[in-house]
C-alpha cells in the first residue's frame, strides 16, 4: 500500500466527518476550521506522494534502534504539554528537536548498505541449578516459619 493513499483516505474520512457537522447545525467557523484541517492533511498527501516518488532513486535504511526517533517523540510530548500548561513547555521541545535532526544525519544509511543482523537467542533461558545446602536451607526456613506460626497462633 502507498503510504500517500493511507494519508488520502485520513482526509477523505475527516471530510465525510465534516459534511456530517452540517446535518447537526454546527457553526459555520467550526466547519471551516475542519475542513481547513482537511486541507492540510490533503497537503501532507501531496507531500507524501512527492517524496515517495522521489525515493526510487535510492532507498535509505535506518538501523533498528533510532536515538532519533526517541528525541522527535520527546519533542512531541514536550510541544503537546505546552498546549496543556503553559506555552513556554513548547519552547522547550527545540532542544530535543535539534537534537534527532543532528542524530538523523549520523544514523542514515546509504542506499544499498543493510543494517547490521541482529541476533536472536533461539533457545530460552534454563533457570541456574540450586546446590542441595541452598535446597535444604531453604526448606528448613519455611518449616521453621510454619512451625512458629502454628505454635504461636494460640497465645492471642
Amino acid at each position: 500500500m502507498k503510504p500517500a493513499w493511507v494519508v488520502f483516505g485520513w482526509a477523505g474520512f475527516n471530510a465525510v466527518l465534516a459534511a456530517i457537522m452540517f446535518a447537526y447545525g454546527e457553526s459555520a467557523e467550526f466547519i471551516g476550521m475542519y475542513f481547513a484541517a482537511v486541507v492540510i492533511v490533503a497537503v501532507v498527501g501531496l507531500i507524501v506522494a512527492y517524496a515517495h516518488g522521489r525515493r526510487r532513486a535510492g532507498l535509505r535504511r535506518m538501523p533498528a534502534g533510532s536515538l532519533s526517533a526517541a528525541y522527535l517523540a520527546l519533542a512531541a510530548v514536550l510541544f503537546g504539554l505546552g498546549f496543556l500548561y503553559t506555552h513556554w513547555i513548547s519552547y522547550l521541545a527545540l532542544f530535543p528537536l535539534l537534537a534527532a535532526g543532528f542524530e538523523f544525519r549520523r544514523e542514515r544509511l546509504r542506499a544499498g548498505v543493510l543494517p547490521a543482523p541482529t541476533q536472536v537467542r533461539s533457545r530460552p533461558l534454563e533457570p541456574q541449578r540450586r546446590g542441595p545446602v541452598l535446597r535444604f536451607v531453604a526448606r528448613a526456613g519455611v518449616l521453621a516459619a510454619v512451625g512458629a506460626r502454628l505454635l504461636g497462633g494460640g497465645r492471642r
